[in-house]
């Protein structure tokens, strides 16, 4: 094979290795099958704290550093980290509510949903635990 089929082949298996999807998560015991883009920004800007089923919602973030974050924050809640801060310090200030705890990446995420039948929290990986499922995937 020549350099430059070498080249093109690199390419764009790099290409296709930093696309990730985003896979957002609960409990495998959780009754919700599905869930919109709109209902997750709903629990996790605590506009809404239970599932459609009524259990209580438990979300978790990952760390702002992390690539899942970043895509979520975007894709999900339509905001930035910046617009994130000044939201949740205005809901903090009003005494309301504080933003979901953050736990972490993709593993911490996954055994928090796993222990929490309430939890739900994102991935940029697709999960491997057997007692979370996915209700929502979002391709990047």
């Amino acid at each position: 094979m020549s350099a430059r089929r070498w080249l093109a082949a690199g390419l764009l298996c790099c290409s296709l290795t930093a696309r990730a999807d985003l896979f957002v998560i609960v409990h495998v015991e959780n009754p919700v099958t599905a869930m919109t883009a709109d209902q997750i920004e709903r629990l996790f800007l605590m506009k809404a704290k239970r599932f459609d089923g009524g259990d209580a919602a438990e979300p978790v973030n990952q760390a702002e550093a992390s690539k899942a974050r970043a895509t979520f924050n975007a894709k999900v809640l339509k905001r930035n980290e910046q617009q994130l801060k000044y939201y949740w310090s205005r809901k903090m200030f009003s005494g309301s509510d504080k933003p979901p705890p953050i736990v972490g990446g993709d593993a911490e995420v996954e055994a928090f949903v796993a222990a929490n039948k309430g939890g739900i929290g994102y991935l940029g990986v697709a999960p491997t635990h057997a007692a979370v499922k996915t209700v929502l995937r979002l391709k990047d």
